[in-house]
């Protein structure tokens, strides 16, 4: 036992960081904020509209947003939701698989300048027949801005690895 709960003995006076939690250790009704929050600026949603090939001028096109609903410019939807989303990695760092999205619900504008931070809350937990040493969880992650209103909803299943067997970790390099 290295006598430190976020780190693992690798050697002697070495650690390695440890993130996440085993499966064990999640139960239904349990809430995680997740932490640093991330400030997205306008060239970001430009830069993620380039990557995905979105052509919507309401994304970069100041003078044409300015005539639609919110007179200026909303972040690219794809890039919300992909940050929301990473913000958990450290909580669920023991995923071993993505099952898929029962929702994705952008609920309010995001435009550059704001902060996001991500909440989550796990729905339900069951075991996983076909992955013995992973279990399931459904799992509800709330995207919220600077102000605290809430911008996203996503709700999916992921595996999570059973205490030791997550041996995807133990590599040290």
């Amino acid at each position: 036992m290295s006598g430190f709960s976020a780190y693992i003995r690798i050697g002697e006076q070495r650690f390695r960081e440890r993130f996440g939690l085993d499966f064990e250790q999640f139960a239904v009704g349990q809430r995680f904020k997740h932490r640093p929050g991330l400030t997205l600026s306008q060239q970001d949603s430009r830069d993620e509209c380039l990557d995905t090939l979105n052509q919507q001028m309401l994304h970069f096109d100041a003078q044409f947003a300015a005539h639609g609903e919110w007179k200026q410019c909303l972040m690219d939807s794809t890039l919300t939701t992909k940050v929301v989303f990473g913000m958990t990695w450290k909580t669920f760092a023991k995923r071993v698989q993505l099952l898929g999205f029962d929702e994705i619900t952008l609920t309010k504008p995001v435009f550059g300048g704001d902060t996001l931070y991500a909440e989550s809350e796990i729905l339900a937990q069951a075991a996983h027949p076909a992955t013995p040493l992973a279990g399931r969880l459904k799992v509800c992650t709330l995207g919220l801005n600077q102000r605290g209103e809430q911008v996203a909803r996503l709700v999916y299943d992921v595996l999570i690895a059973r205490a030791g067997h997550d041996d995807f970790t133990r590599i040290d390099y």
